[in-house]
């Protein structure tokens, strides 16, 4: 019986990062949501979609910059990365439908996305939006 591959080192610092960087990008979301409707008292859905722009600039600049250490050009990369956070934003919308259709628990609704929306970003982050550029330099 032939062995698996353990997963190499850059790929588990990959990981690690994407789960820092998302961590942060969360804060980020949820800091600036509650300062501006707790504390300038603006439109709590204003406040969520501003929030929401924060996360989006860390995570892909954190992904972007440290996660992937892309080589791509950003602009390049950004739009990707808007159809990344757009699918896992219908992921999370649709799971929510099915969960509230079948009257579940929201516990269930917080372990399907955990388990399928991260991993799911990772991919299309690491292997589309982020994608290294092909090797140019051929034969010299």
């Amino acid at each position: 019986m032939p062995l698996r591959a353990a997963p190499s080192l850059g790929l588990i610092r990959q990981l690690v990062s994407f789960g820092a960087v998302g961590a942060c990008a969360t804060l980020a979301h949820v800091a600036l949501a509650w300062v501006l409707i707790d504390r300038a008292q603006l439109n709590p859905y204003l406040a969520n979609l501003l929030g929401t722009c924060a996360a989006f600039a860390v995570s892909f600049f954190g992904n972007a910059g440290f996660t992937f250490r892309t080589d791509r050009l950003l602009v390049d990369c950004a739009q990707r990365y808007v159809f990344v956070s757009a699918t896992s934003f219908l992921m999370t919308s649709g799971i929510l439908a099915v969960v509230e259709m079948n009257a579940l628990p929201t516990y269930v609704y917080v372990i399907v996305v955990l388990g399928t929306v991260p991993p799911a970003t990772f991919l299309l982050a690491k292997l589309w939006a982020f994608k290294p550029l092909p090797d140019q330099s051929g034969p010299s």
